[in-house]
């Protein structure tokens, strides 16, 4: 390059584009990450909107009503309609068999028994006397942690070990990962709220809570 180019390329308009183009660009990206929850919200609405429409749209066409959101308006009847059902005797002994019935089909039957059950394990997490919760593991090295969920507990065969049921999640999606059972004593609490933990997952560690945090230390079990 010429030494009669580095003065137009230094000169005041270009360093006035660069700027304006370096700030568009900051701009740009402030935008999407203001947009991206905005975004996620939408698809899951909309997910949740088409779910629950889809249910009664067949049945409504079948029968030639054909107006937009009726489907939608249709489904939240039948569920509270279902809601009064199961808090009535008579009501609640229909659905009993109906469920029984269910349970005798092939297939179907096995699909709706571990619908149910994971339904009724999210239902009853925090009611219990140990709730699910935020915990540490140490992880590779000492004075490394793996962050999880403590899920459930059990108490092993032969040896009498009380064992913890622990999810690592995988970052940044938390809906996959890892479920290890680990001796109570080698679960570490932490003071982190399932929400906090939550953020820190999906955000790749991005987003950690601004003081402190407390580990609680190992509990080593007693000698015989």
């Amino acid at each position: 390059m010429s030494s009669s180019d580095q003065p137009e390329m230094c000169s005041p308009a270009n360093r006035r584009l660069a700027r304006c183009l370096g700030t568009l660009g900051n701009r740009l990206i402030a935008g999407i990450f203001f947009a991206i929850p905005l975004v996620i919200t939408y698809w899951v609405l909309s997910f949740g909107y088409g779910v629950v429409t889809g249910l009664s749209d067949p049945w409504l066409k079948a029968f030639g009503v054909d107006f937009p959101g009726a489907g939608f308006v249709i489904t939240i009847l039948a569920f509270i309609g279902l809601g009064f059902m199961a808090t009535h005797v008579i009501g609640r002994r229909l659905l009993d068999r109906f469920e029984l019935f269910m349970l005798r089909i092939p297939v179907a039957g096995s699909i709706y028994s571990g619908a149910k059950q994971v339904l009724q394990t999210i239902q009853g997490m925090g009611s219990g006397p140990k709730p699910k919760r935020a915990v540490v593991l140490e992880y590779l090295v000492p004075g490394s942690y793996l962050f999880g969920y403590a899920t459930g507990h059990f108490t092993e065969a032969g040896s009498g070990r009380e064992m913890t049921m622990v999810f690592v999640p995988t970052a940044p999606n938390p809906t996959t990962g890892l479920l290890i059972a680990v001796p109570a004593g080698k679960v570490r609490d932490c003071d982190l709220s399932m929400e906090e933990a939550t953020k820190m997952l999906v955000s790749g560690g991005l987003l950690t809570p601004q003081r402190s945090l407390s580990v609680q230390a190992e509990v080593v079990p007693e000698k015989a």
